[in-house]
């Protein structure tokens, strides 16, 4: 059943019900890809989107707003079909909509935030 429901609606179901959890994990996130699987795309969101964005050049960037949160949410995606051979290779782990890829290498803040402004301007204009 959960196969019939299209990408968009499970998107705004896992914002509308887990986005206080998706930035929680990713409030201090520097060693890890914390992944949402919502049916024909992979999403990340703010540190994971940037190291998905680094992985696949070919993605998509959105911007939402949450009341609790004063910045632009950036969210990245791309299709299941071209991330999920990366995921057969690596040490993914997680079961259902959720996974994780652990980093060896730690995820500069300023890199980070400099990226956040450039994809929050660029999706602006």
């Amino acid at each position: 059943m959960n196969e019939t429901i299209p990408s968009g609606i499970r998107l705004q179901r896992l914002i509308q019900n887990s986005h206080t959890d998706i930035l929680n994990r990713e409030k201090n996130n520097d060693r890890f890809m914390h992944l949402y699987h919502i049916g024909v795309y992979w999403v990340a969101f703010e540190r994971s989107a940037y190291r998905l964005c680094d992985l696949f050049l070919e993605n998509e960037l959105s911007l939402f707003r949450v009341p609790e949160y004063p910045e632009y949410v950036v969210m990245a995606s791309v299709p299941a079909d071209e991330a999920e051979p990366y995921f057969s290779k690596h040490n993914v782990s997680g079961d259902g909509t959720y996974h994780k890829v652990r980093f060896d290498d730690s995820l500069l803040a300023v890199d980070y935030c400099h990226w956040h402004k450039l994809v929050v301007r660029s999706v602006l204009q």
